[in-house]
């Protein structure tokens, strides 16, 4: 008798879970909702990784677009120069702030003069150390010329040019974007 009430009892408590896991299967209601918020906390995560992306590659352009336009701005400089005869090649005065007279290619010893007597003297733009111009793309940058004498063992003397070209940011000049030498020898011209 113990075991017909014992598996009346196991009959009666599988019928009673397997009818409470039907009404289970058979009541879904709040299930979509649950599964709407979960598929839109992963888009969110999704879509916030992408802005970040974006946000990183705006920035990334824009500093490739500084670096283009100063690369540019000292090609136009060094131009400058090379259109020169060899005696125009000179700064009108080798003087500026502690960004100028910091730089790597800074030398007490500047090539300075004030004309280039017979030819025609320079644009200013060509003799001047230190200067801000609008490149461009509407920004400012800062174009630093440096012109040294330097000889070769056995050689004749030679000018350096050095261009650099800085960032100007709310009038303060901020690190190199471009810098360019090129030497000038007076047999060549």
């Amino acid at each position: 008798m113990a075991t017909a009430a014992h598996t009346l009892l196991v009959g009666r408590a599988r019928r009673a879970a397997s009818a409470a896991v039907r009404r289970l299967r058979a009541d879904e209601r709040g299930l979509g909702l649950i599964e709407l918020l979960i598929a839109m906390g992963v888009l969110a995560i999704a879509i916030s990784a992408q802005l970040a992306v974006f946000a990183s590659s705006y920035t990334s352009i824009g500093r490739a677009s500084m670096k283009g336009t100063a690369v540019t701005l000292a090609d136009k400089q060094m131009e400058n120069y090379r259109t020169l005869p060899y005696s125009c090649v000179y700064l009108g005065a080798a003087t500026g702030d502690s960004s100028y007279s910091g730089d790597s290619a800074y030398s007490a010893s500047q090539i300075t003069a004030s004309s280039c007597s017979p030819y025609t003297t320079p644009a200013t733009s060509a003799t001047t150390a230190s200067q801000t111009v609008t490149g461009p793309d509407g920004r400012s940058y800062r174009v630093d010329t440096y012109i040294v004498s330097m000889t070769p063992t056995g050689g004749r003397a030679l000018k350096q040019v050095t261009v650099v070209v800085r960032a100007v940011t709310n009038s303060v000049v901020g690190g190199v974007l471009a810098r360019q030498a090129s030497t000038f020898d007076q047999a060549l011209q």
